[in-house]
């Protein structure tokens, strides 16, 4: 009951409006245009024999977003840690958007609005078939999710 309580209070401290208003800003521009940029990086990468080391866009655009949400508050707040999350899994968002876009004016020479579906990018979460590898690799996904939203709270909070 008192870790409720403390985590109430928490909620209620006080915020600056203009660290909150650069904070927002800076987490929506970092998370769509540099998603994006590391998007279109990840489809280049992809296209090459060095498809593997497509992960480094991810860590690439994750320790950005992070050191750059960080230096935007002068006093920290339970809501920044929160919002940087929602901020990362935005950007990871924006990146497999705009890599399946450019793969798709890549492949047809048109961009369909389907690449904006969230559904297909996230299929580990409810698809689960008979298959062990796929079940495997479903689970380090969503551990790998956790552990990098896990992170990015406490980096935040730091």
């Amino acid at each position: 009951m008192h870790f409720f309580k403390n985590l109430i209070n928490k909620f209620k401290e006080p915020m600056s409006k203009h660290d909150r208003k650069r904070f927002i800003i800076e987490g929506f521009l970092g998370a769509i245009l540099f998603g994006s940029l590391m998007g279109a990086l990840k489809f280049f990468i992809l296209t090459t024999n060095f498809a593997y080391i497509s992960i480094l866009t991810f860590i690439i655009f994750y320790t950005f977003m992070t050191r750059r949400l960080y230096k935007s508050f002068s006093f920290y707040h339970i809501w920044y840690s929160i919002l940087a999350v929602f901020f990362v899994l935005l950007g990871d968002y924006f990146i497999s958007v705009f890599g399946h876009m450019l793969l798709s004016y890549y492949q047809t020479a048109t961009i369909s609005l389907a690449v904006f579906n969230p559904i297909p990018y996230y299929r580990f979460l409810y698809d689960w078939p008979a298959d062990v590898m796929t079940i495997i690799m479903n689970i380090i996904s969503i551990i790998t999710y956790l552990f990098i939203c896990v992170l990015t709270y406490i980096q935040m909070k730091r």
